[in-house]
């Protein structure tokens, strides 16, 4: 099922179609009629990404950007794709890019530009109909990342469970209309994600309050609880992953600066609150020591609970002897 034969079985209008171009060539021939196609519509999908083949075709020759052995330098779209998007927004329609890849695709610009962005992992046979679902609002999606989407091929690596340091970030950044705004990592870029891990947004909107433990105190053998009130304050019921975080103030080694210890999905119906309960394994906030001895060290941890990695809502602090 493509995309636009999932549109098409969706919609109660009409639905039109241009090619543009291929993913894998820079010509732009197909241009005029794919934004003629725009201009004449309510709203432009416009569907670019990556490709990838099966063994036997690569052996035969044949191209691809994602697969085993394929490498790339580059995170961008290939050839044509960035120019038709640019083209499609340049009509001043409101315009939904949508992602096809097998891996994140770099380019901030269409994030800062674009109506709407989806992600769509490479979906399988009926990845026409679940795109549509989700543009139509048939479907209120609720996926997160599993993994961060970096600015540019050159901040990388890039990951939300980096280790603790004393070092602050100054990005620098290009503006819009040019200016140059110089920082020190990157000069003129970031390392914080496009996206960070557990990123992902939905048709409802969510708030979080009331953190608490079901214990402030531990020991090494004991399971706490954390728990969280979640409200949906839009019209629309969606479902919206919790996540927890743990945060080792003090550690006798170098440990990450957070780390996911456990997640849940909860369906919240519009205008309503549910409260969200989570487990955690005191044991599951231990380290390999000096020693190389996985030990629970006494101390303070500080429990986290929000949407993503960089969405943090609240907290509670756990003492552990």
């Amino acid at each position: 099922m493509t995309p636009l034969q999932g549109i098409r079985a969706a919609s109660k209008g009409t639905v039109t179609f241009a090619q543009g171009c291929e993913r894998w060539s820079n010509d732009q021939s197909g241009f005029p009629a794919a934004v003629a196609a725009a201009e004449a519509a309510d709203v432009a999908v416009v569907l670019v990404g990556t490709w990838s083949r099966d063994q036997q075709e690569l052996w035969q020759g044949l191209n691809a950007t994602t697969g085993e052995h394929v490498d790339v330098a580059s995170l961008n779209l290939v050839g044509a794709m960035g120019p038709l998007v640019q083209a499609i927004i340049e009509t001043g329609k409101p315009t939904v890019v949508v992602y096809q890849s097998g891996k994140p695709i770099s380019e901030p610009w269409i994030s800062n530009s674009s109506a709407a962005l989806v992600q769509q992992f490479y979906p399988s046979e009926q990845g026409g109909n679940a795109l549509a679902d989700v543009l139509y609002g048939t479907v209120n999606p609720s996926g997160k990342l599993s993994v961060s989407f970096p600015y540019d091929v050159g901040t990388l690596p890039i990951y939300y469970d980096y280790l603790n340091s004393g070092r602050y970030t100054d990005p620098g950044s290009i503006s819009v209309n040019g200016t140059l705004n110089f920082g020190h990592q990157y000069v003129l870029n970031t390392p914080q994600p496009l996206y960070e891990f557990g990123y992902g947004k939905s048709y409802s909107t969510f708030i979080y309050s009331n953190v608490s433990l079901s214990s402030t105190t531990a020991s090494a053998i004991d399971i706490i609880t954390a728990s969280v009130s979640v409200t949906n304050t839009s019209p629309v019921d969606g479902k919206e992953v919790v996540q927890l975080y743990v945060q080792d103030v003090l550690s006798s080694i170098v440990v990450p600066n957070q780390q996911l210890k456990g997640f849940k999905k909860v369906l919240v119906k519009a205008g309503k609150t549910v409260e969200v309960a989570i487990d955690l394994k005191v044991q599951d906030l231990g380290l390999w020591d000096i020693n190389m001895r996985y030990v629970v060290e006494p101390g303070d941890f500080v429990i986290w609970m929000g949407s993503s990695s960089k969405d943090l809502r609240g907290n509670a602090t756990l003492t552990v002897s």
